[in-house]
């Protein structure tokens, strides 16, 4: 019993090491690199709720920079929808994601506001088509966007040119601290078969608990909006830039199952999932887990279902590997660990050509 705790406790700590890895991996990718951070914004202005927030938000700045605007506002949002459908909009536009980026790395009490370079003078352009606009003042850059640098705000920014400068190494380092750790709970177990099982459950746990924290902190986020407009404008941002990070943790978790299956662990029943716990631990912690699914369930309804669907799509990969290794590698055929490793090589290739394609 000792063994397996401890083992329990070296493969634990490797899935909080792989985690750690994989959120620092993704985030000095698509995060902290201006060029992917600058793609990532230009693609929310393919959603037509984001275009008209953000239509919104610069007639709403420009009529607080100049009143006389005041009694046109629909007519100014209406030109400056009309600039953000054009392409020169979307190359300024990334440009300046890339400037506040670099702001927001360089100094933390700086300046850091969206603004578009020319899209006042742009949006004036539009106005002066307007009958009875010809004489119009000048209109600065509107400020689509400002991250302050007080409180809240102000304690992230800090925090950014921190985690610019950590974030590579400390992937590197729990990456290879994870690894290392999987292949020491694989040399304790019993024998290999089981060790590779574990490891397998191990990964798939990590990526399953990555992709179930997005999923409910997203859901979270937009509990807190009452419109479906705002839901809308929301949900695309947070897929422009965690989306991907969703769904490469499901496919690792996707490829720790096919693992799992391949090393012939246990198959699993539904008298096996609902059987009641030997332990007073294990029925102490089932019943907590039961009570925490039932008040997430009144409060967070959405998280519940789509916690359990992704619970249910594991259950599904682990079932659909394991019956169809037994049938490419039967247990009986001589050559059945080299017929079992093509298998698993191919369903993790597939694995990896589906999340390519939608990443």
């Amino acid at each position: 019993m000792g063994q397996h705790r401890g083992i329990a406790v070296i493969l634990a700590a490797a899935a909080v090491c792989l985690l750690l890895s994989a959120v620092g991996a993704y985030g000095a990718y698509a995060v902290l690199d201006e060029a992917a951070f600058a793609d990532r914004a230009v693609s929310t202005l393919e959603s037509d709720e984001v275009r008209e927030e953000l239509a919104a938000r610069i007639a709403t700045r420009v009529v607080q920079e100049e009143p006389r605007f005041a009694g046109g506002q629909a007519a100014v949002e209406d030109a400056a929808r009309a600039m953000i459908a054009t392409d020169e909009f979307r190359g300024a536009y990334w440009a300046a994601a890339v400037h506040l980026h670099q702001v927001l790395l360089a100094d933390p009490d700086a300046e850091a506001s969206l603004r578009v370079a020319g899209s006042g003078a742009d949006l004036r352009r539009q106005l002066q088509t307007l009958p009875g606009w010809r004489r119009l003042p000048a209109i600065g850059d509107p400020s689509i966007m400002a991250i302050q640098s007080r409180r809240g705000e102000g304690q992230l920014r800090e925090l950014v040119p921190v985690a610019d400068d950590l974030a590579l190494p400390l992937t590197i380092v729990f990456g290879v601290l994870g690894t290392a750790l999987l292949a020491l709970g694989i040399a304790r177990a019993a024998t290999r078969r089981r060790g590779i099982w574990a490891a397998g459950i191990t990964v798939a746990m990590a990526g399953g608990l990555l992709a179930a924290a997005i999923t409910g902190a997203r859901d979270v986020v937009l509990h807190q909006f009452d419109t479906d407009f705002g839901d809308a404008v929301v949900s695309q941002v947070w897929t422009a830039y965690l989306g991907d990070l969703r769904i490469c943790a499901l496919a690792l978790g996707a490829g720790g199952l096919v693992v799992a299956a391949a090393a012939g662990g246990p198959r699993l029943s539904v008298r096996s999932l609902l059987a009641t716990p030997t332990s007073g631990s294990g029925r102490v912690v089932r019943a907590l887990g039961l009570l925490a699914v039932a008040a997430l369930a009144v409060a967070l309804p959405e998280l519940v279902l789509h916690l359990g669907l992704v619970t249910l799509a594991a259950v599904l990969v682990y079932v659909a590997a394991g019956e169809l290794l037994r049938v490419l590698a039967p247990p009986e055929c001589a050559a059945r660990a080299a017929r079992a490793a093509v298998a698993t090589t191919a369903l993790l290739a597939l694995i990896a050509v589906a999340t390519v394609g939608p990443a």
